[in-house]
């Protein structure tokens, strides 16, 4: 909890002939009321800051010129700002966010961290088989029918765990 000073008081921080006249627990609003006595409020929260007038001049409490209208409770004039009008400031924030997060995907999806295949050539007692997906060593040596140590012995270096789908490798004929 911070300390008082004698800056703390309304005499120090409002303009000259400014003077609050009241708070609203509710909407946590002050008011104040100027030297011609036009009537201000602050932001919902914030006791000092920027204000904005809330209505015409009234007189000060007290002072019979008045007329018999209540200004406090009339309409205002100004038109009311509509969502996309407050929320203006963060487009900048969230169009640099966007951008940077589609430059991000961009740099991960760019590279690719696939292994090339070089074109496989096979001899003359086996042929070429493509790979699909779902292909296994397993079932690839049952469906042509030959054991799976001579497909692996046919094509070296095979790993049967990283079978890239379009590649090739060679059967062998029985």
């Amino acid at each position: 909890m911070g300390r008082w000073s004698q800056y703390d008081e309304d005499e120090e921080r409002l303009p000259e002939g400014m003077q609050r006249i009241g708070y609203d627990a509710d909407t946590q609003t002050y008011t104040f009321r100027d030297a011609d006595g036009t009537i201000w409020e602050s932001a919902p929260g914030n006791r000092y800051g920027q204000l904005h007038r809330a209505n015409a001049t009234i007189p000060p409490y007290g002072d019979d010129t008045h007329d018999a209208t209540d200004p406090l409770h009339s309409t205002s004039n100004k038109p009311s700002t509509s969502w996309r009008h407050e929320m203006m400031p963060l487009l900048n924030w969230f169009l640099l966010v966007g951008l940077f997060l589609l430059f991000v995907f961009w740099v991960i999806g760019g590279t690719t961290f696939t292994k090339r295949v070089d074109p496989v050539t096979c001899k003359e007692d086996s042929s070429p088989y493509k790979i699909k997906s779902g292909d296994s060593c397993w079932a690839i040596a049952e469906g042509h029918h030959i054991p799976l140590e001579s497909l692996l012995h046919e094509n070296h270096g095979l790993d049967c765990d990283k079978l890239a789908v379009g590649g090739t490798i060679c059967i062998p004929r029985v």
